[in-house]
């Protein structure tokens, strides 16, 4: 409907602010990297669900999110999921209804921790503010390189895993790729393509 619009006025339907992010999951071994377009105003709760779908993380544990001071390096804020996490940090604040334009573009680098047991931090880097941005989002630019699969054991785990994956020969390859199900060791077409996030 808004394309139909934009053409029989000749002019965008709508004008928002929004970032363009790069998301690096440090892997060792080497990065998963995605770059997003996301409105400005989105809620952290609904960025969060975005990193899990265009990172095929399942949602199964915990997260949070640390803003950081480059100028310092020290930690700005941390924010949790829920009043229980409140507990174990009394300096933490709750996600909800918190956007991320409270805390981009003043600061440049958030990490968001996945799954604390093995600890996925994901580099959120902001490239640009896109102040009247035109079209939907959020976007997937590109997709580079595997995630883990959810419960590998963080990254030294990930790293045997792999190297069991790339050998059929190893004794634990059809154990572990039958423990992996339709996880495959480089991302497909599909997956990498640039494309409008719908379920979020």
């Amino acid at each position: 409907m808004f394309d139909a619009l934009a053409e029989l006025t000749g002019k965008p339907v709508y004008k928002y602010r929004a970032f363009e992010l790069l998301v690096t999951l440090d892997l060792e071994i080497f990065q998963a990297t995605r770059r997003l377009i996301v409105p400005a105003d989105i809620e952290l709760p609904q960025l969060h669900k975005i990193l899990q779908q265009v990172f095929h993380w399942k949602d199964y544990h915990l997260h949070d999110w640390n803003v950081f001071d480059e100028k310092n390096r020290e930690p700005v804020a941390r924010l949790v999921m829920t009043d229980e996490d409140l507990s174990y940090d009394d300096k933490a604040i709750l996600e909800a209804s918190h956007k991320l334009s409270e805390f981009l573009p003043k600061y440049k680098r958030i990490i968001y921790t996945y799954d604390m047991g093995d600890n996925w931090e994901h580099l959120i880097e902001l490239v640009r503010v896109i102040d009247e941005h035109n079209e939907e989002s959020p976007y997937l630019l590109e997709a580079i390189g595997q995630a883990p699969p959810e419960d590998v054991g963080g990254v030294g785990g990930y790293i045997e895993f792999r190297k069991i994956m790339q050998n059929p020969q190893h004794e634990d390859y059809e154990q572990m790729k039958q423990w992996a199900g339709y996880w495959r060791l480089e991302l497909s077409d599909w997956e990498s393509r640039p494309r409008v996030i719908y379920r979020w």
